[in-house]
């Protein structure tokens, strides 16, 4: 418990610093150029990122990386990738491995701006082991189980300018654990990620796709 109490103030303290930053930015950084329409152009970020595992409560690490590639100025294809390093405490029965993978859209409120809130839906696949005890009490580990899953998810990005943004998103996942167990296991879990994330054109839009025909205020 106290290591895990450790890592969610970790976490905690990760998020304080994100918000700090971004309202202490210098003022030359509002006078920074950003994206004037969205179609085209690919956000990508990857970090360490912590889980709250329902079933076992929890808070679990991960890797990952995402990225996204705007359809217009609204809505957004989707993609991302969870590894774990850390699920569950030792020698404890419960998900000792939970990796994922997800694809889905995203739909974005306001015309290109600074500030980009939005929602989303991701469906996925995950492959995920876990340590349970025999009938004897001698604990055992699963066989990998791949996991259908789906997710929703809200978030904002802060463009800072075109080539960077700082971006916080939420994430509710569901899905179940059959595989050789003796009984299912739940792998509901909410992951939070939060951090710095990089901005490219992948292709060059043309006047039409402007928003409403009009140049996003900078």
């Amino acid at each position: 418990m106290e290591t895990q109490s450790v890592s969610i103030g970790k976490a905690v303290k990760c998020l304080i610093v994100l918000c700090a930053s971004v309202a202490l930015l210098p003022a030359d950084a509002a006078a920074q150029k950003i994206w004037e329409t969205r179609k085209g152009c690919l956000r990508a970020q990857g970090n360490l990122a912590p889980g709250y595992l329902f079933s076992q409560k929890f808070l679990a690490a991960y890797i990952t990386g995402e990225a996204e590639l705007f359809l217009d100025d609204r809505t957004a294809l989707n993609g991302a990738v969870w590894v774990s390093f850390v699920t569950n405490r030792k020698d404890a029965v419960g998900i000792t491995a939970n990796h994922a993978l997800f694809t889905g859209i995203n739909y974005h409120f306001l015309k290109p701006g600074r500030f980009d809130p939005f929602i989303g839906l991701s469906p996925g696949m995950g492959l995920a082991q876990a340590a349970y005890r025999d009938e004897e009490g001698v604990l055992k580990r699963s066989k990998f189980s791949p996991i259908p899953l789906i997710g929703a998810s809200a978030g904002c990005n802060y463009y800072v300018g075109w080539f960077f943004h700082f971006f916080v998103k939420v994430q509710g996942v569901a899905g179940q654990m059959f595989g050789d167990l003796p009984t299912p296991v739940r792998v509901d879990e909410l992951k939070i990620t939060a951090g710095l994330g990089w901005n490219i054109r992948a292709w060059k839009p043309k006047k039409r796709d402007v928003w409403k025909g009009q140049m996003a205020v900078n």
